[in-house]
């Protein structure tokens, strides 16, 4: 669906009527909803939460106790960010305390030990790769010697591929714009939050802070082993720094092929809960494969309020 057509389609629903009438119409308005948002400002953050009034945001705790004990989350839902880069947190969490609204950041921490996000690598990439020849693991694969396919498989391979093979590619394309050019930007890919504010805002009990693995890799690449190495050590790394319980795990990536039945298997001996990018509502959920509504920068109020009443 491009861009057009989907604001086309949304446009009705800048009013807050036909939102409320679709929802009811749909029979959505009784299930509880987890928002999931990336990089984005935060007054288009604070635009989207307002929009969807008078559903109001809880916390991500206090939404998956009502859901299990069968009590009514009618109007009610969870704000989670993923990834934990620096602006977006702090920028946003502003937001949050201003209005009084609890909200979840997961974290992979090997980001916040100073290791960029693959996805983020993929963007430095795409902005200053230029001449280049293929790497051993995909060398025969001729047709990636088109920038433009080159970068669709790189980002493909994230939903699939182990952290060893996606950063051995990664890596060697990093390493020719590096010594082609000493004028390239690395400070290009943001920064993740530092773990100083992280143990700073945890004081606050309007945050949590939560599990989004060490490497930031597809869990179903993975195995028992390594699964429970990603799981368990982010646990604790957040936890020694917050000081609070860490419960809630945030699937990488978030899709089908991303995720595998060992994926939940794992996430359940560890955490009492597990999100996806899955798009849904909470209604005869797994509480280890949780859907989420994704939400995104360029995403008009109209479109928010219309992904959100057909979720």
């Amino acid at each position: 669906m491009n861009k057009t057509f989907k604001n086309i389609i949304s446009l009705p629903y800048n009013s807050r009527l036909i939102f409320n009438f679709s929802e009811k119409f749909f029979h959505r308005t009784n299930g509880g909803y987890i928002l999931s948002f990336h990089d984005l400002d935060p007054f288009q953050f604070e635009s989207h939460i307002n929009s969807l009034k008078p559903s109001k945001p809880i916390s991500l705790d206090e939404l998956l106790k009502r859901y299990q004990s069968g009590k009514s989350i009618k109007n009610c839902f969870a704000i989670t960010f993923d990834d934990g880069v620096e602006k977006t947190v702090i920028n946003n969490w502003e937001i949050c305390k201003k209005n009084n609204w609890p909200v979840t950041f997961y974290l992979p921490t090997d980001y916040l030990n100073g290791e960029n996000l693959p996805y983020q690598k993929i963007q430095f990439i795409e902005k200053f790769l230029k001449n280049y020849d293929l790497p051993e693991l995909i060398k025969n694969k001729k047709k990636l010697l088109n920038k433009k396919k080159l970068i669709k498989y790189l980002t493909d391979m994230l939903y699939t591929k182990n952290n060893s093979e996606v950063s051995s590619i990664l890596d060697y394309f990093l390493k020719i714009i590096l010594s082609k050019s000493k004028k390239v930007e690395k400070d290009f890919m943001p920064n993740a939050i530092s773990w100083e504010k992280v143990k700073s805002i945890s004081k606050n009990s309007l945050s949590s802070f939560q599990s989004h693995g060490v490497t930031h890799t597809a869990c179903s690449s993975l195995t028992e082993e390594k699964l429970k190495q990603e799981m368990s050590k982010s646990k604790t790394i957040i936890e020694n720094c917050t000081g609070k319980r860490v419960n809630s795990f945030c699937y990488p990536y978030g899709s089908v092929n991303s995720i595998n039945e060992l994926s939940i298997k794992v996430a359940s001996s560890y955490f009492e809960s597990a999100t996806t990018l899955i798009r849904g509502r909470i209604k005869n959920s797994n509480l280890h494969y949780l859907p989420r509504i994704d939400l995104y920068q360029e995403n008009p109020i109209s479109f928010v309020r219309l992904k959100v009443a057909l979720s």
